[in-house]
């Protein structure tokens, strides 16, 4: 299953209204964890964190830029960084990646 109909199955979306939006905020999160993670590939075991933030910048938009928003007495809270909650997955995978600048020479 590709990256978009795993983000469409957990949004319950069914038809392709939703496909171009949903390719961009692929290629936008795809860009930004190979920046957050200094990688130019993302490993397949990583894919589930793409689909994560996926869903969590598509169920944001509208309130871009917002760290909270309360409408009708729901409070929501955003996280700024999308991917600080996977920070220890993301330095465990490319630990030695990580620590190449400090070795001794």
């Amino acid at each position: 299953m590709s990256i978009i109909e795993q983000v469409k199955t957990l949004l319950g979306l069914s038809d392709d209204l939703q496909d171009n939006l949903l390719s961009v905020i692929q290629m936008l999160t795809e860009s930004h964890f190979k920046a957050y993670s200094k990688q130019d590939d993302i490993p397949e075991n990583l894919n589930y964190i793409i689909v994560e933030v996926m869903v969590k910048r598509f169920n944001r938009i509208g309130s871009e830029g917002m760290s909270s928003q309360t409408v009708e007495g729901l409070s929501m809270a955003f996280e700024l960084d999308d991917f600080a909650e996977y920070d220890k997955v993301i330095h465990r995978q490319f630990a030695s990646d990580f620590q190449a600048g400090f070795k001794a020479l």
